[in-house]
C-alpha cells in the first residue's frame, strides 16, 4: 500500500518498502510540491531519530497487523 503526499498522511505509521527490516515510523511533516514525507521513529537503542522519505519509497502499515509488546509480570 503505497502512500500520497496529502496531510491525511500525518500521524500514520509506515515502513520504507526497499527495507527487509524498516522500522515502524510514524509519519509528522509532508512537504507536498516536493512529495517528501518526515517520518520519526525510536532506535533499537532507543533514540529518537527522523528521517526525509519520497511518497513512493513508503508503505502504509496496516495497525491490525502489528505484533503488541506482551503483557510483563512484576
Amino acid at each position: 500500500m503505497s502512500v500520497r503526499a496529502t496531510e491525511r498522511l500525518i500521524g500514520d505509521i509506515v515502513i520504507v518498502s526497499a527495507l527487509p527490516n524498516s522500522p515502524y515510523m510514524v509519519v509528522q511533516a509532508i512537504e507536498a510540491d516536493t512529495k517528501i514525507i518526515t517520518t520519526a521513529w525510536f532506535s533499537d537503542s532507543n533514540e529518537y531519530q527522523e528521517g526525509f522519505f519520497p511518497a513512493s519509497a513508503l508503505d502504509r502499515v496496516d495497525t491490525d497487523k502489528i505484533k503488541k509488546p506482551g503483557k510483563t509480570r512484576k
